[in-house]
């Protein structure tokens, strides 16, 4: 008779084995490994570009699919319309930004790189006149600026920012990676977000039947919990913060048009995307544009700084609280931590993504926290840390 238990001891076994040959040979060849991910990782590319531009249309394509099912009970024709309408809704809206804002955003910056020398001789004059006010010993040397200046080869920066400007970044994408591999990615990447949208609860449904089948039925309903806090906490994000920037853009846009601010359209591109870093982001942007405005002409400076301020506390406490809703949920020291540690590993896209990342992290974190501590019978109170019966 076969004895079922040494069976199944010589199979964990060779499990063991085969996992410490495999490794080892990690460990000691990781590059190549690495190397052979990155490439294997690469090659879906575009469902990762498909996957992000379906998340992004989902969000406005629901409201539509939700207008559109008052009226049409089929529920192919309500998806289809909805995808559509979505879609008409974002080219609109590209054609827009192309035809009317970059072309204004690219005659500012030739205006300022023909100009620089002039807003860096009366910059750098303003200053050391506030120093010498002061009684400061110490005066900003002009010749090494204009030198750093000269340096750049403003004339050819000057030539080829209209360039990449003009043809909305395309340019210098094709230059890079091809014209036939971005076409190709552009495609394939749009055909799959479609397909993603069209039969989303499809795809939805297969992908939980494949993570339960890896990790067993109640992994998976830890899997599944997560990534509905995820969906939230980014979903949230994109929905209410980028309306919200987009917003603050356009309200600093006419608040800077009727004023008669200088370069309206960059300063208020500027403070749009900036805002979107959360807590110092908005501010950085201000202190960009007010060095921009205050080397063109320094009272215009000061109506700047007034108009900032009006609007910034319009937006943050009548908009922001409609938008956006309420806080994400995690103190201010979260939020900090997580600008930081994200934003020095992915650069500008850690620090888009810091918050709600930080966010579900904490979320995660404190159920944990709260689960373990509750199966080992203590709670914790402000004050005391104390054993309760079961």
């Amino acid at each position: 008779m076969i004895d079922k238990s040494q069976i199944v001891k010589k199979n964990k076994t060779i499990f063991y084995l085969t996992y410490a040959i495999l490794l080892a040979f990690v460990v000691f060849n990781y590059e190549t490994v690495f190397a052979i991910l990155s490439d294997i990782l690469a090659l879906a590319t575009p469902l990762y570009i498909a996957i992000i531009i379906a998340f992004i249309l989902n969000i406005p394509m629901r409201k539509i699919e939700h207008l559109y099912g008052k009226k049409i009970k089929r529920k192919g024709l309500k998806r289809g319309l909805s995808i559509a309408t979505t879609l008409i809704l974002a080219v609109i809206l590209i054609i827009l930004f192309s035809a009317f804002i970059i072309p204004r955003l690219g005659e500012s910056i030739a205006l300022i790189i023909t100009n620089i020398f002039n807003y860096a001789d009366r910059l750098v004059t303003m200053i050391n006149d506030a120093l010498a006010h002061f009684h400061i010993n110490y005066a900003i040397n002009y010749e090494s600026i204009q030198q750093a200046l000269t340096s750049l080869d403003l004339n050819h920066l000057l030539s080829q920012s209209g360039n990449i400007l003009g043809n909305a970044g395309i340019h210098l994408i094709f230059q890079s990676i091809g014209i036939f591999g971005v076409f190709i990615n552009a495609i394939t990447s749009f055909i799959m977000a479609i397909y993603l949208l069209a039969n989303k609860e499809t795809h939805l449904r297969q992908l939980k039947k494949i993570v339960t089948f890896l990790f067993g039925y109640h992994r998976s309903l830890v899997i599944f919990d997560i990534g509905a806090e995820a969906n939230h906490y980014f979903n949230g994000f994109v929905s209410g913060q980028l309306l919200e920037s987009c917003i603050l853009m356009f309200l600093m846009y006419v608040g800077f048009k009727i004023t008669g601010l200088p370069f309206p359209e960059l300063i208020a591109f500027i403070i749009g995307i900036s805002s979107l870093i959360p807590m110092f982001g908005g501010y950085f942007g201000f202190a960009i544009s007010f060095i921009l405005v205050l080397a063109i002409n320094s009272t215009q400076a000061i109506i700047f700084t007034i108009c900032f301020v009006i609007i910034q506390q319009f937006e943050a406490n009548i908009i922001y609280p409609r938008v956006v809703g309420g806080a994400v949920g995690i103190s201010g020291l979260y939020v900090l931590l997580s600008l930081v540690i994200f934003g020095n590993l992915f650069g500008f896209f850690g620090l888009l993504i810091a918050v709600p990342s930080m966010a579900l992290i904490y979320a995660v974190g404190s159920r944990v926290v709260n689960i373990s501590l509750y199966r080992k019978h203590i709670e914790i109170t402000d004050k005391t840390i104390k054993k309760f019966d079961e």
